[in-house]
């Protein structure tokens, strides 16, 4: 079920039947938009209070930009600690391009979680995938 969408930026859906989101990320920084993705990350975190879930996919292949100086310090100084404090959220499987340029936008948010983090992030190629991943967690 599509949860929330703001166009050319972010598409984020919830399957109740598999307790997991989906983020689709279109955009990390459109131009002179900071709050725009400060508000999408705010809604981020409130889902995430509303639907309490420990698995995200973040679809980041045909992402473009990197975020913000100003928005990856909330990220690293609000957002990660937030939702590490809380929320059930444990699993990240996050969908990379081959595309070199479009990694690095990933790799800057993913360096804000620390190495001994209860967050534990899988880079994958495509959504099966990802889903599979997910899904071991579940039968471990």
């Amino acid at each position: 079920m599509l949860l929330y969408e703001v166009p050319n930026i972010i598409k984020i859906f919830y399957e109740k039947e598999n307790e997991l989101f989906i983020h689709e990320w279109l955009e990390y920084n459109p131009e002179d938009q900071d709050n725009k993705i400060l508000n999408i990350l705010q809604y981020i975190y409130e889902s995430l209070l509303i639907y309490p879930v420990a698995k995200i996919i973040v679809k980041s292949d045909k992402t473009k930009g990197i975020f913000s100086l100003e928005v990856q310090k909330y990220i690293k100084n609000i957002q990660f600690p937030r939702l590490m404090a809380d929320t059930k959220l444990r699993y990240v499987a996050t969908i990379k391009s081959e595309d070199v340029i479009k990694k690095i936008g990933v790799k800057i948010w993913q360096l804000q979680f620390k190495k001994d983090d209860d967050i534990i992030l899988q880079n994958v190629n495509n959504e099966i995938e990802a889903r599979e991943w997910l899904k071991s967690i579940n039968q471990a």
